[in-house]
């Protein structure tokens, strides 16, 4: 009776042993064919922190995007001031020209019409928009924030053209400086946000990945392993189950 008991003891523990590799296979094999180590309980605290870090990663280069359509705007609304302020130059030069003594009707008729486009034209490049978006009109909100917080930038230029005298285009011409400086400065901080906010979604995900991505080297490793030890286990199963086939035989 012992040596048929002995002999069932050890197919039980062949058998469960056979059960734990195939279990250490069904993980490498998981975790080799989906990339995810914590695949099967494997880290189950450090999946938690590797999905906050993928997901700040991902708002992140979405807020870097969010900078990049920032200075797109900003650089559209730059080139409308620098076309403004090329126009208020040229109205300058008409004003001073138009003073001129010896000047005839039709000579000045001639500058009052270029006058009156170059009036149109400035006053017309003041409301350009990009998307429906006014350019010009005020200083706009960029969600550049990972929280989804937004930061204004841009300049409130407002500037209608005319041609008063040249004290009021030389006033015209301070307004655009100002409006220019401020979207340059718009477009440094953006560029500024948007460098930081790169290297965060870089370095995010790559903490995420040393905590949940699949060691290939080592689940490889595990898989030669746990094969090896499953059938090991499952010949001591056919080899316990021999030796109760052979006590069977000697009662018989």
């Amino acid at each position: 009776m012992t040596s048929v008991s002995n002999a069932a003891v050890g197919a039980f523990l062949a058998g469960n042993a056979a059960a734990k590799a195939r279990h250490g296979m069904n993980e490498a094999i998981a975790r080799l064919s989906t990339g995810v180590r914590s695949m099967y309980g494997g880290d189950a605290g450090g999946a938690s922190v590797a999905h906050q870090l993928r997901a700040e990663g991902r708002s992140a280069m979405m807020a870097a995007r969010n900078c990049e359509d920032g200075i797109s705007f900003l650089q559209a609304g730059e080139a409308a001031l620098l076309e403004i302020a090329a126009l208020n130059t040229r109205l300058r030069e008409l004003m001073v020209q138009n003073a001129n003594g010896i000047l005839t009707a039709g000579d000045k008729a001639a500058i009052g019409v270029e006058t009156d486009e170059v009036l149109a034209a400035g006053n017309a490049i003041d409301l350009a928009e990009l998307n429906g978006t006014p350019l010009l009109t005020a200083p706009k909100n960029f969600t550049i924030n990972l929280d989804g917080g937004t930061d204004a930038y841009g300049a409130t230029a407002g500037i209608a053209l005319a041609d008063t005298n040249v004290a009021a285009i030389d006033a015209q011409g301070i307004l655009i400086a100002a409006a220019l400086g401020s979207m340059a400065a718009g477009i440094s901080a953006l560029k500024g946000h948007q460098g930081t906010l790169y290297s965060l979604s870089a370095n995010s995900e790559a903490a995420a990945a040393r905590i949940q991505d699949t060691d290939f080297a080592r689940s490889s490793a595990n898989l030669a392993k746990f094969s090896i030890m499953n059938q090991s286990a499952m010949a001591m199963v056919a080899q316990a189950n021999q030796a109760s086939s052979a006590v069977l035989a000697v009662l018989q």
